[in-house]
């Protein structure tokens, strides 16, 4: 396993399995925007979509998807060198109140208007 550096000031990094091409940052972005992956996965999954969500339908959970990844996307990648991190990864635990030396973080859409988002990023905080 190794990392790859995704921001130029050093401060977000993702894991890249032996023997994969893409690290996985990049492979979760590339799954939420293949409309064949996630057709699969949604078939898969419709009881969780339907009983968590309320959406029947799989066509607009594609489409509700693919923005939201573009959204996030953005969110995460187009960040200026000094944006700070913190405000885009909260606690994994929303009980949290203090740092940690390996905090779980994770990043997620807010402001959706039909339904929460689904997608998350979850990431490892590393203190300096």
């Amino acid at each position: 396993m190794t990392f790859d550096k995704i921001l130029d000031n050093n401060t977000l990094w993702a894991v890249r399995y032996d023997g994969v091409a893409d690290n996985a940052l990049k492979t979760v972005f590339d799954q939420w925007s293949d409309p064949e992956w996630l057709v699969d996965f949604f078939l898969t999954n419709m009881a969780d979509l339907e009983s968590y969500f309320k959406i029947t339908d799989i066509n607009q959970a594609i489409y509700d998807t693919i923005d939201d990844n573009q959204r996030i996307q953005c969110l995460i990648l187009d960040i200026s060198p000094e944006a700070d991190l913190d405000k885009i990864f909260r606690p994994l635990e929303n009980s949290r109140t203090s740092e940690m030396l390996l905090g779980k973080e994770k990043a997620r859409i807010k402001d959706r208007p039909q339904h929460a988002s689904w997608l998350r990023i979850y990431a490892i905080k590393l203190e300096p």
